[in-house]
């Protein structure tokens, strides 16, 4: 009977072993081995200054934004116009752009450097600034 047990336990450890080697082999690949994407964003303002940005049906935060190149981003306020600026590097063609009907949208470019945090500015017509960021993934 020792004998038996033994080797059931020697098989279930095996499973484990390989179930979490293929697990760690799955948790390797890239957070942009997917299609590109499309975050719809909406900014957040009290008294006129931008306090924080949200995605998605239940406004998770969205201050820091991990992307992949081809991704496309699209910042939303309706109240006033607003804009979107990158004062150092920017992971996208153009360093600032202005509202158009109350968006802002942009497409990671394909060459954007991956890994880095790209702070941006939010800034709304005659009020303050929120300085979010956004990091490019391998």
């Amino acid at each position: 009977m020792t004998t038996r047990i033994k080797t059931t336990v020697s098989t279930v450890l095996a499973t484990v072993l390989l179930c979490s080697i293929n697990f760690y082999a799955v948790a390797q690949e890239t957070a942009c081995d997917r299609d590109p994407e499309t975050f719809k964003l909406k900014i957040k303002v009290k008294n006129d200054t931008p306090t924080k940005v949200v995605k998605g049906f239940f406004g998770s935060n969205a201050d820091t934004l991990n992307v992949c190149r081809g991704d496309t981003i699209e910042w939303k306020f309706n109240k006033k116009k607003f804009f979107i600026e990158f004062p150092g590097k920017t992971p996208f063609d153009e360093k600032k752009k202005s509202s158009k009907n109350g968006k802002v949208t942009t497409t990671v470019r394909s060459d954007a450097e991956r890994g880095v945090s790209y702070k941006y500015d939010i800034g709304i017509d005659g009020g303050g600034v929120l300085d979010p960021r956004i990091i490019v993934d391998e």
